[in-house]
């Protein structure tokens, strides 16, 4: 049988320093300090001594692994489509996220700010999830239904990047004032006078677009 190894390289220096054993990183994420590894086979590693510590880290095979730009949060989605939200040395787990019934999970991804937490499915559903409460932020986005391999934020936290198996980048604007412009642009104009009274009548009157 062949043996299977994880490789840890400086590129920089094009230097190997670490070979670890028994790990085969069918999926892996490194913490952006490059401190710490962690692998879909359950294996969270010091990189600077090479020990390694087992954890569960979903409800199922997780393969899905993230974690956070500051280094503060780590999540882990299953194929039960669950997603269990660790602090970042992966010792606590503190919070939840999911996709859709019946659905894996494929890609997740933190906002810059480490605030939200994107998870994307098997069935095509991509939710956004508060951190810190462990709560959907809205509805799930509308897509093609298209399986989706991978997500990206911008480096503002106000835009979201999907790449899927067939449809190749799709792009969601999810800051407030963003989707204001796109509900306007769609409707042509905001409530009337005579529609905001019917619909909001205990709230002052304002423009909406």
């Amino acid at each position: 049988m062949t043996r299977q190894v994880l490789e840890i390289w400086d590129v920089s220096r094009r230097k190997r320093l670490r070979i670890l054993d028994d790990d085969p990183a069918a999926g892996l994420a490194v913490r952006d300090d490059q401190r710490l590894l962690v692998t879909a086979q359950d294996q969270v590693t010091d990189l600077r001594t090479g020990k390694t510590r087992y954890r569960a880290l979903g409800d199922a095979t997780a393969d899905v692994l993230a974690f956070s730009p500051d280094g503060a949060y780590f999540a882990a989605g299953d194929a039960l489509g669950h997603v269990t939200v660790w602090d970042g040395d992966v010792r606590h787990r503190i919070g939840v996220a999911g996709t859709g019934p019946g659905e894996s999970v494929t890609a997740l991804v933190f906002s810059p700010d480490g605030t939200t937490l994107a998870v994307a499915g098997s069935g095509g559903t991509i939710q956004l999830w508060d951190v810190a409460s462990s709560r959907p932020l809205g509805a799930a986005f509308p897509t093609p239904g298209d399986l989706p391999l991978a997500l990206a934020f911008d480096r503002n936290g106000t835009t979201l990047h999907a790449a899927g198996a067939h449809v190749r980048f799709q792009t969601y604007a999810i800051a407030p004032t963003q989707v204001a412009q796109q509900v306007c642009s769609r409707t042509g104009s905001g409530l009337s006078p005579a529609d905001w009274k019917a619909y909001l009548p205990d709230i002052p009157y304002r423009r909406t677009c």
